[in-house]
């Protein structure tokens, strides 16, 4: 083509273009500006969505590229990768960093069936009491053993809470642990059934000191005198084990929920319960009155040793009183021994005379004559006659 076949653009052609060329320019500038709009908004968002507050009832862990995080304590406290409440925190948003939230402190229940029958009663949810099959089935039914080689069903369970959520979660959690859905075992793996197995290691070996009676009551009286629960031995044998696996728990409770014999001797058993809990109801019925008559006896005793004491005082303080009053006769006696004389003989008269009750007083006359005279008791009022009426 030549260059006379090209066609010159006109005026009109030229004004179009720059035109088109403006606006673009100018569309091209506000979305730039959107876009720097939009870039802000996204940071903004970034720098305060990554804020979290962790509540009072939980604490939290930050995961950042899987690998758990650390945050440094106040001078001299060490590190801890546990984010408790009370404080702000600041996380990349996932999938950078992940905060997992963990119950702070909670309470967990685990109970163990490894002791008791595998089946129940359909109707009632319980253990039958009155029925059952004659033997047990090795590897299927769950028994443990007593002292005295004697065979027992039970049923535990164990209150803990987590005080460790670093070790406890880190450690030994598994994420099945939580509560798995309706109609599904939970899972034999993770904490709670590390928990599990160490309680019914626990009852075993507890269990294996006790004798069968003493089992039934659950406690035992030891020979000096101090009295034992099967509960409470149990529980400080669990919180020894948790502490050598320094799994993060503490214990709050351990209960036993079912105690019963085998279904074949149940009734054998129960007459031996009954023969237990007679004989130690006699038992406690003595010492009741051991402790009475015991109580009285002491009693007594202080009773005669204060009566004693307090004869013994009066005695002393009469015989000191007369030592006083014979020291002072004594010294008026030698100081004037015919004065003293006649008045201790008017004194011992006036006691004498004052003990009898009819006195004879023998005088002598100037004359030589005796005079006689009586002194007779008045006759009382209840001794005189009667007057005779005509």
């Amino acid at each position: 083509m030549s260059e006379e076949q090209i066609k010159k653009p006109g005026p009109n052609e030229l004004e179009n273009g720059d035109a088109g060329m403006h606006a673009l320019v100018q569309m091209l500038r506000v979305l730039f500006f959107c876009l720097r709009i939009l870039i802000i908004f996204v940071f903004i968002y970034m720098l305060f969505s990554g804020m979290f507050r962790v509540d009072e009832q939980n604490e939290a862990m930050l995961f950042r590229f899987g690998a758990l995080q650390s945050r440094v304590l106040e001078p001299g406290q060490g590190e801890t990768s546990i984010l408790t409440s009370g404080r702000w925190y600041w996380a990349w948003p996932y999938p950078i960093d992940w905060v997992k939230v963990i119950p702070a402190q909670k309470s967990v229940t685990v109970a163990t069936g490894n002791f008791f029958l595998p089946w129940v009663n359909p109707q009632t949810g319980q253990s039958p009491q009155s029925e059952g099959p004659a033997s047990l089935k090795p590897g299927t039914d769950g028994y443990v053993l007593t002292g005295d080689t004697n065979i027992m069903h039970s049923k535990w369970d164990v209150v803990y809470r987590v005080v460790d959520a670093s070790r406890y979660y880190l450690d030994f959690y598994d994420d099945s642990d939580a509560d798995p859905e309706q109609g599904k075992k939970r899972p034999a793996r993770g904490a709670d059934a590390i928990i599990r197995s160490l309680l019914a290691n626990a009852v075993i070996q507890e269990t294996a000191t006790w004798t069968v009676e003493d089992l039934l009551a659950t406690t035992r009286t030891l020979n000096d005198g101090t009295i034992e629960n099967i509960k409470d031995n149990v529980q400080r044998r669990l919180t020894s084990l948790l502490e050598e696996v320094g799994i993060g728990v503490q214990v709050q409770s351990v209960n036993m929920l079912e105690l019963q014999p085998p279904f074949a001797t149940a009734d054998a058993f129960a007459e031996v319960n009954s023969s237990s809990e007679k004989g130690r109801s006699e038992i406690l019925e003595a010492r009741t009155y051991r402790d009475r008559v015991i109580l009285a006896a002491e009693g007594r005793k202080y009773q005669i040793i204060n009566e004693a004491k307090s004869y013994q005082s009066r005695v002393v303080e009469s015989v000191k009183a007369d030592s006083s009053y014979f020291e002072t006769v004594l010294t008026e006696y030698n100081l004037n021994p015919a004065t003293m004389l006649t008045a201790l003989y008017t004194d011992a008269l006036r006691e004498v005379l004052g003990k009898v009750s009819n006195k004879y007083i023998v005088h002598r006359r100037p004359d030589g004559h005796q005079e006689l005279r009586l002194q007779l008791s008045p006759v009382p009022e209840k001794d005189k006659p009667a007057p005779v009426q005509q």
